[in-house]
């Protein structure tokens, strides 16, 4: 996503729930391939992936309304694509972070400039070593997981999948999913309360680096932070 795309505008379960029912309404009268909401990603990701720009957007968006037929269900407005597509729960922050990990510089170090543990600048340092100020050296893309889950919770039918793993059983006594593990029946009697409701979300962490540009000689690299849930079937 471009920078601030979908950052400022929040979740809102009902506005989400009108959001999937508006995204169930053909692009346009007699479609069947294409909804409004699946179109809409569809032209979202072109955006994200080749660097387009809020303008430019716009303008391939009033050109697709002109080229569908009519009563077409596109947005044509850059705010109102992202409007919808906020409503999914599809918003992040962006946390600035020391260079070498020490901190984020969020709550007491909001307005910090340099590291308090390390002394390293908040800013990015330019080939000539001088500081470029109000460029970031690093910076945490943070994807809240709070409304995603509770926009799990807003479907009959993953949710029923969610509690998929209280009602199963191991057929042939092999271990064919985490709810069959030693380390699953652990939380279970560590906290029992926690273990009683089957719709308490069972996540994993994983995290590992690689270089996007795929090219050896670059310094640059991502660290995503993934969270599985466990509770659904395989």
């Amino acid at each position: 996503m471009d920078d601030n795309d979908l950052g400022d505008i929040g979740f809102d379960p009902y506005e989400f729930a009108n959001v999937i029912g508006d995204g169930d309404q053909p692009l346009y009268p007699g479609s069947s391939k294409y909804t409004m909401l699946s179109s809409l990603v569809k032209l979202y990701n072109l955006k994200a992936k080749h660097g387009m720009s809020d303008v430019c957007f716009t303008k391939l968006l009033i050109l697709q309304e002109d080229l569908l037929p009519k009563g077409n269900t596109l947005p044509f407005f850059i705010y109102e694509a992202k409007k919808t597509l906020s409503a999914l729960g599809m918003s992040y922050e962006k946390i600035h972070a020391c260079p070498n990990d020490c901190i984020l510089y969020r709550k007491n170090y909001e307005d910090s400039t340099n590291c308090p543990t390390c002394g390293v600048s908040r800013w990015k340092e330019g080939k000539d070593s001088i500081l470029k100020e109000g460029v970031l050296a690093k910076v945490v893309w943070y994807f809240p997981p709070i409304p995603r889950c509770k926009r799990m919770f807003q479907s009959h039918k993953t949710a029923k999948s969610l509690t998929w793993h209280a009602a199963r059983k191991s057929v042939d006594g092999q271990m064919s999913h985490p709810a069959d593990s030693l380390s699953w029946k652990l939380v279970d009697d560590k906290w029992p309360e926690f273990g009683k409701e089957s719709r308490n979300l069972r996540l994993a962490l994983s995290s590992d680096g690689f270089n996007p540009h795929s090219s050896l000689s670059s310094r640059y690299s991502c660290w995503p932070v993934i969270l599985v849930t466990y509770n659904l079937p395989p």
